[in-house]
């Protein structure tokens, strides 16, 4: 996939990030539910070698994914509410941080998955209801087809790499 850096009028093509197939991996209790949704959403070994192609531009524009993410939350009072009664802003945005960066990795195992787990049942603690969460969930994705449309070459390397990504 290339990958292209697009600065006002001028276009810079990137090298992509080279990515063997035993950097990546996807290793799943094959009889927990985890395994299951996996299967349901198609998830392959060429979509995490995708995944991790993408990790440079993430992370070099992941400031401004997070802090787009926070911004959209500030129209619902309720999610300003559970969010400072539970913990605070500044906080959240390393967690986000590193929860975006790891998903883009290469990386999917037992351990991955609790951890996942564990931010759920933390919402779910905390009150927050699943419409919120799919509504944030869904500006974060846009956030991430906006900045891979920017820097891909082709239709079909967009489409490859956000095929990947819907799938988190």
């Amino acid at each position: 996939m290339k990958l292209l850096k697009r600065k006002k009028s001028a276009v810079i093509t990137e090298k992509p990030m080279e990515v063997d197939r035993k950097d990546v991996r996807l290793k799943i209790d094959k009889s927990s539910d985890f395994y299951k949704q996996i299967q349901m959403v198609h998830l392959k070994q060429e979509d995490l070698i995708q995944l991790r192609r993408l990790k440079p531009l993430v992370e070099n524009n992941i400031q401004g994914i997070v802090n787009q993410f926070y911004k959209n939350l500030e129209h619902e009072s309720s999610l300003m509410d559970i969010i400072e009664d539970n913990s605070s802003i500044e906080r959240l945005k390393q967690t986000l941080t590193v929860h975006i960066q790891e998903m883009f990795n290469g990386q999917i195992d037992d351990a991955f998955l609790e951890k996942r787990l564990k931010i759920a049942n933390i919402h779910f603690r905390i009150g927050l209801e699943p419409k919120w969460y799919m509504c944030a969930f869904q500006d974060l994705l846009f956030s991430l087809m906006k900045l891979i449309n920017n820097h891909t070459e082709s239709k079909e390397d967009f489409y490859l790499a956000i095929d990947a990504t819907r799938k988190y």
